[in-house]
């Protein structure tokens, strides 16, 4: 076990409306990781713009915002569009896991294969120095980041508010085109699950 003092600096958002799983992921991540929760994407999106994670696990399914209206929301701040990303899910569908690769997410995993073991190596492949994570950026300065981002930015509707006339997924699917790592990083997913 990690003492405090070689924590790593890496700050991880764990957002899921399952407070048990949320807690277990807490007890996995917290002897490594700074760890803060929010119950829906858009408590953790606003967390977010406070204290800017360098990687946010995000569960699909949830209320108010789901995990693709999250990843969206992330993706389109300047201050978070560069947070890594981590989908958690137990909806498995390929529909699912192309809109979560199309949106920008850069991993998944599926609750119902859910082991401590790969979420920590998939957390610890993110939070190391030179993978595009912004752990080494004093916290001073990235608090003043995201300030400045939260003031210039305009308000965006609340995405529950855009849902209304919204395609399913399925219908959003049918024109959309993977690029190679896209591609790869699907079979990836489609041959864990086999």
């Amino acid at each position: 076990m990690l003492q405090a003092s070689e924590k790593s600096n890496a700050r991880i958002l764990v957002i899921d409306d399952d407070p048990l799983f949320r807690n277990l992921m807490v007890s996995f991540l917290r002897r490594e990781y700074f760890v803060s929760v929010a119950s829906d994407g858009s408590e953790g999106f606003y967390k977010a713009l406070e204290y800017p994670p360098d990687i946010a696990i995000v569960d699909v399914q949830m209320p108010v915002w789901d995990g693709l209206q999250t990843l969206k929301a992330f993706r389109s701040h300047p201050t978070l569009c560069k947070t890594k990303i981590i989908m958690l899910t137990s909806d498995a569908s390929k529909g699912t896991v192309v809109a979560a690769i199309q949106g920008g997410a850069n991993d998944y995993i599926i609750k119902t294969s859910f082991s401590k073991t790969e979420l920590l190596d998939k957390v610890r492949k993110f939070a190391q120095p030179g993978s595009g994570n912004v752990a080494n950026t004093p916290n001073s300065a990235r608090r003043q980041n995201s300030v400045t981002a939260v003031v210039s930015s305009t308000p965006q509707p609340h995405p529950a508010e855009q849902s209304a006339g919204r395609a399913s997924i399925e219908d959003q699917l049918s024109d959309l085109s993977l690029d190679k790592s896209e591609e790869e990083m699907l079979e990836e997913i489609m041959e864990e699950w086999e």
